[in-house]
């Protein structure tokens, strides 16, 4: 058996105004063969658990194309066509295929990204038995499931389990391959848009829907997955939704989906949150003895497709007299240049952030002036060690550490999110030694941060990654839908 095992990963926010081209789908572009394969082997990703089980399978494997790129804009025309031109190639030369994709990606020109890549798939080989590792803010649309043969998603926010959902998809696969599993597949959309932080799922209330679909499972269900969505996606298809695969019984899979959703639905005054004034979390930081207290900007997390130029909270930090603050990284490429100029122990004052414009928001970024000291200059290389995208190469490109006195601020050309405190590490910066971190990250930050803060405060900055989905124009989104449309939802 011959087996195709690719991946072509994007969590799109579609207010975003970061492109997302051809050259941002790996280091230059995607990877092909056998680097690719090298690559993601044994790396944190579910496309190492995909590979690991059709090696199981005794199956002739080949990795056509290994696409992913951070969150940003819509994928262009070019890159969407040039990546799902390779996946129909491999469609044609292989008995069966594994995917690695998100589940949230929109192109240029087609809303339902995945559906129209699957659908080509489908095509191109008929009947081609696929098995799709999901992220679980995937937006799940019909013609996903109607073109695909079974569909996990991750179980963990932060993922934590991104590997064992690629070992799920392909055991599930090899199963109805070996005549074991005939998949039947169905959704309940629960027209609701989850705040991400209340879809964390060691917590309330997203627990109570990850126990019922683990139950469900228990009580013989193959797959139940439990999909919060990625709530800065305008699309008509984003929303939280349930996916139930059973063993032949439509109807089955049908009750198994409906009963979780309801339950979702009678939850979702519990899916959403309040923002605290930035002001008033600042104070409360500054209230606080010991640390360090990690700041995280919620607004600017480029996960969510934040363009990482907010020096919001940063600026907010310093009026409110906080001293010992280690920040970053913040994108800004003409800053990086004038301070590689200056060199290293020189003093200069600057403006930095806010370089990009961001037309989806109503109140523009603004950059912030500060004086200080180029302390160090380097390459900004590192592999995330952490226990959250593990294995992932990070070239923030040319990256400087600024100290103004009461804020040491990393400053790079290229975004990433708060995974690993090799961030600092890497520029001789110990996070331990701070009062105050201010991170650009949501949620994931946490498994390799907080053991080693005191505490966490959300900080609810300007970005357009920002929670406050009433804040965003919404032309798209399927309506009503919960919070936006409370009385009628």
């Amino acid at each position: 058996m011959k087996i195709a095992v690719g991946m072509f990963k994007h969590e799109t926010n579609t207010f975003s105004p970061v492109p997302t081209r051809w050259q941002d789908f790996g280091p230059g572009g995607p990877l092909f063969g056998t680097e690719a394969y090298e690559t993601f082997r044994r790396s944190g990703y579910s496309m190492a658990g995909l590979l690991e089980e059709a090696e199981a399978m005794g199956a002739e494997i080949f990795v056509p194309i290994a696409a992913r790129a951070l969150p940003s804009a819509p994928v262009e025309r070019d890159a969407f066509e040039r990546v799902a031109d390779a996946l129909c190639a491999a469609a044609r030369q292989c008995d069966a295929m594994m995917l690695d994709i998100h589940g949230a990606m929109v192109a240029e020109h087609y809303d339902d990204g995945e559906g129209e890549l699957l659908s080509r798939l489908r095509a191109a080989a008929p009947g081609l038995p696929i098995a799709l590792a999901l992220d679980s803010h995937a937006n799940i649309t019909q013609r996903m499931i109607d073109n695909c043969t079974v569909m996990p998603g991750y179980r963990t926010y932060p993922h934590l389990d991104m590997v064992e959902t690629g070992r799920l998809a392909g055991k599930l696969l090899r199963d109805a391959l070996d005549g074991r599993l005939k998949p039947v597949t169905a959704m309940a959309r629960v027209p609701l848009l989850p705040n991400m932080l209340r879809v964390v799922t060691s917590e309330q209330p997203m627990a109570q829907l990850i126990a019922a679909a683990a139950e469900a499972e228990r009580g013989g269900m193959p797959c139940v997955t439990v999909f919060s969505g990625f709530p800065l996606s305008d699309t008509p298809d984003s929303v939280l939704s349930v996916v139930a695969t059973s063993n032949g019984d439509i109807a089955e899979a049908e009750a198994v989906a409906k009963r979780i959703g309801d339950l979702a639905w009678s939850l979702r005054e519990q899916f959403t949150a309040t923002f605290e004034p930035l002001g008033d979390a600042l104070a409360r930081a500054k209230a606080m003895t010991g640390g360090p207290v990690i700041l995280a900007d919620l607004s600017d997390n480029c996960h969510s497709g934040g363009t990482q130029e907010s020096m919001d909270v940063v600026e907010a930090a310093l009026d409110k007299g906080l001293e010992g603050i280690l920040a970053g990284p913040i994108v800004d490429r003409e800053a990086v240049a004038q301070m590689v100029l200056a060199g290293v122990g020189e003093t200069l004052t600057l403006s930095i952030g806010a370089r990009t414009p961001i037309p989806a928001l109503r109140t523009p970024l603004r950059p912030l002036r500060l004086t200080g000291r180029v302390r160090s200059i380097s390459d900004g290389r590192f592999t995330v060690k952490g226990p959250v995208f593990t294995g992932m190469q990070v070239n923030l490109g040319r990256t400087v550490v600024f100290d103004t006195g009461p804020l040491v601020l990393v400053v790079s050309e290229d975004r990433v999110e708060a995974l690993d405190p090799q961030q600092f590490r890497l520029f001789g910066l110990e996070p331990t030694r701070f009062r105050y971190i201010i991170l650009k990250s949501k949620v994931q930050y946490r498994p390799a941060f907080m053991p080693l803060a005191k505490a966490a405060i959300d900080c609810n900055g300007t970005g357009v990654a920002s929670l406050d989905l009433e804040s965003f124009e919404w032309r798209k989104l399927r309506r009503p839908t919960f919070p936006l449309d409370r009385s009628n939802a």
